[in-house]
């Protein structure tokens, strides 16, 4: 396994960007569950209605991962892409 040539620039990658998104929320829901329970019932019906459930939301933000890395992206004032 070799890293990526501007792996030190690698959070400017809008994958990285998506899969530390997604692994901030992960790490919420375990460390503080009751906090994200009560938020969960603060909110209203109407926006919980909206919102996807634990699997479908997994899943966007796994392909949304995969998207964007394969999407191609500004290049840096370096001229390097991103």
């Amino acid at each position: 396994m070799k890293l990526i040539a501007e792996w030190r620039q690698s959070w400017r990658l809008w994958s990285v960007r998506v899969s530390a998104l997604g692994a901030a929320v992960f790490a919420f829901l375990l460390a503080a569950p009751d906090q994200a329970l009560a938020i969960w019932n603060a909110l209203p019906i109407e926006v919980k209605a909206h919102l996807p459930n634990q699997q479908e939301l997994g899943l966007a933000l796994l392909t949304a991962a995969a998207v964007a890395r394969v999407l191609k992206q500004k290049e840096a004032s370096d001229g390097q892409p991103r």
